[in-house]
């Protein structure tokens, strides 16, 4: 039985992805009848929960901001932490969206009710821990895939004593000036880390078991000027923008197995490594410039990470972990140092998405039952999975952009989910939608084909990779190639069930509340000439009969 009730939608996730979908639903269709859902305290997903030292954004902050809020006033080039989180929590007031969200309550799981064809969504009231469910036409997941550290194991580890805690749940409780610290990883975090608490710890010693790329991070401060203008000449701010996306898209050239591509990543891997050699001790130079191909791990643009370890407080070791003890660590060379903390900037879990809910489909089978008999995630250009009726995910499987910003990739899948299953949905052109099978498998063979060959199946290990071997996250091409892939949906690869015959007119109504009266009136302009223009053709084609 299909529900006759009014549409309505719940999106999980107040990150940049929920954002940009709430903004699109209220500011787009005028369509108000939807609830974010969001286990923090307050809007901004990743920006909210890494709060660590020196936390910033490594992609120009003019592109990556919501394309319907461009900011004027960045300080920076690349802003930090607070000035992104900032930004998140004006956009949400500046466009009336708060009042859609409820904050502090965590999604546990979801399930199509077929009887009914809505989703009854199970949720925890992380303040008052009281269970409830509620029900909707529409679920769309925005979690993001950066919200839940990795869960890495340690021999010994809850045997020590000090303070102890992931780079996403940094305790600034904790005062670590004077204090000997270690921090498990290499990675962005890590690089940003490290030269922002050098200068309090009394000792800082990072275990990296592998290499990474480092490049230069210009990042120079926006005179006012500069603001002012932007503020004036808007035109300037979005050339400024898509310089920087064309820019970006045209390094992805340098993963791609093409002769170009090899080329190119020749080039910027020498461009790397003399920076690397010329940045660095040279005691570290044995083992601080990679084997792995440019691109198999995530580049890092140095925040003064290599001129950091000059200081004599700051070692370098390529040494996994053996132990932890009560006081320390021993590393897998066997050598023990003591610490009073220890930080774990051991990344995320990337590929599981939707972690760690579990979402049961129209067959009775759990969301992560079916991706793990896949092999793997899966989804129809990263939003749609088959059995998971008037579902989408955004920031999905093979999303996310070799070189470019995941905002843009947020807000492109935001428009696709809006045209394939808002709009048909809202318009009673359909009352439920799937994608099939087929459709589903047959993109995303195409995807992995493309990622054949790319460094991001290199020989090192990475995010992208999940427990199956296989890249759930990367798109085989540039940011460009999926807005186009996805920016006129396929009716064909859709199930569809229910709907009004005169939908259109809902379509028709849905316009006119939603267009400018100038819209209207250029249509009635283009319509009236039209009619004229008709009629006098007619009058013309029977004058020869009179």
């Amino acid at each position: 039985m299909i529900s006759s009730r009014s549409p309505n939608a719940i999106i999980i996730g107040a990150g940049p992805s929920g954002i940009a979908l709430a903004y699109k639903l209220k500011h787009t269709l005028g369509f108000e009848d939807f609830t974010v859902y969001e286990k923090l305290d307050g809007p901004g997903g990743t920006w909210r929960t890494n709060t660590y030292p020196g936390c910033g954004c490594d992609i120009p902050t003019h592109l990556y901001s919501f394309s319907f809020n461009l900011n004027p006033n960045w300080a920076k080039v690349l802003a930090d932490q607070p000035e992104i989180l900032q930004y998140m929590e004006d956009t949400v007031d500046k466009f009336a969206l708060r009042s859609h969200i409820m904050f502090s309550v965590k999604c546990l799981g979801a399930e199509w009710n077929k009887e009914t064809s809505l989703w009854v969504v199970k949720f925890r009231d992380l303040i008052t821990k009281v269970e409830y469910t509620r029900t909707a036409t529409i679920l769309v997941s925005c979690v993001g895939g950066i919200s839940f550290p990795r869960d890495v194991k340690f021999k010994g580890k809850e045997n020590f004593k000090g303070s102890m805690f992931h780079t996403a749940e940094w305790d600034h409780s904790v005062n670590y000036q004077g204090k000997r610290m270690a921090v498990i990883g290499n990675g962005c975090s890590a690089a940003q880390v490290v030269p922002n608490v050098a200068g309090k710890a009394s000792f800082v010693k990072q275990y990296a078991r592998s290499a990474q790329w480092y490049h230069d991070r210009p990042n120079k401060k926006y005179s006012e000027f500069e603001k002012f203008a932007f503020r004036v000449v808007p035109l300037w701010m979005r050339l400024l923008r898509l310089s920087i996306f064309l820019d970006a898209d045209a390094q992805s050239a340098t993963y791609l197995p093409t002769p170009e591509g090899t080329k190119k990543r020749a080039k910027v891997e020498a461009q790397s490594q003399e920076y690397i050699y010329g940045k660095t001790p040279k005691k570290y130079h044995e083992f601080i410039v990679p084997t792995f191909p440019l691109g198999c791990k995530r580049r890092i643009f140095d925040p003064g990470y290599l001129d950091c370890l000059h200081s004599p407080n700051v070692d370098l070791v390529a040494e996994g972990i053996s132990e932890i003890t009560e006081d320390g660590i021993i590393s897998s060379a066997g050598t023990k140092d003591i610490f009073d903390i220890i930080v774990l900037a051991t990344g995320f879990q990337v590929s599981q998405f939707l972690t760690p809910m579990e979402v049961i489909g129209k067959e009775g089978v759990s969301l992560n039952q079916q991706w793990r008999e896949c092999r793997g995630a899966q989804a129809y250009f990263g939003t749609y999975v088959h059995n998971f009726p008037n579902m989408a995910i955004i920031f999905g499987p093979n999303t996310f952009p070799a070189n470019n910003s995941a905002l843009f990739s947020c807000e492109v899948q935001v428009d696709f989910a809006i045209k394939s299953l808002f709009i048909p949905i809202l318009d009673r052109r359909v009352s439920v939608i799937e994608v099939k099978q087929s459709a589903e498998d047959r993109e995303t063979a195409k995807i992995h084909v493309g990622l054949r060959n790319t460094v991001f199946a290199g020989a090192c290990s990475n995010w992208y990779i999940g427990d199956f071997g296989r890249n759930a996250a990367s798109w085989a091409g540039t940011a460009a190639s999926f807005w186009w892939k996805t920016y006129f949906p396929q009716w064909d690869v859709f199930y569809m069930e229910g709907g009004e015959k005169l939908w259109w007119l809902n379509t028709m109504r849905r316009w006119v509340r939603n267009s400018s009266w100038q819209s209207r009136l250029s249509v009635l302009v283009v319509a009236a000439f039209y009619g004229y223009h008709t009629t006098l053709l007619s009058s013309s084609s029977l004058k020869p009969l009179l």
